[in-house]
């Protein structure tokens, strides 16, 4: 019903032949009117916020699955760090293992080595003191 009448009005001042009235006429009535210009505005602010929002919260997404993603690196370089530290420490240990028993055989054949001689030395005695000699 408005949008008739408005067409009538701009009809009449144009057959009229009053293009004042027709200028003042198209200034003052906008297509749009200023509340619906003014809700407009409302709702594009609120998508350019929700749109922000959501990127915000996928930038958060993304921080925090780096994040993760760092601290599971970490942690699995810790885990092989004290993995290597447990090989080292065993292969230390099987090397102190091996030097200890070596030494034992050292000092065995040593021993064996040394009582072999004393009792060379004895036979040898046995033998010059008292032996056929005599």
């Amino acid at each position: 019903m408005k949008a008739m009448l408005k067409k009538m009005v701009v009809a009449v001042a144009l057959v009229a032949s009053s293009p004042v009235m027709a200028a003042d006429y198209h200034a003052a009535t906008p297509l749009v009117s200023r509340q619906d210009q003014a809700r407009m505005e409302r709702e594009r602010q609120e998508r350019e916020r929700q749109a922000r929002l959501e990127r915000e919260r996928q930038e958060r997404a993304r921080l925090e699955r780096e994040r993760q993603a760092r601290l599971e690196r970490e942690r699995q370089e810790r885990e092989r760090q004290a993995r290597l530290e447990r090989e080292r420490q065993e292969r230390e240990r099987q090397a102190r293992l091996e030097r200890e028993r070596q030494e034992r055989e050292r000092q065995a054949r040593l021993e064996r080595e040394r009582q072999e001689r004393e009792r060379l030395a004895r036979l040898e005695r046995s033998r010059y003191s008292g032996g056929w000699l005599n």
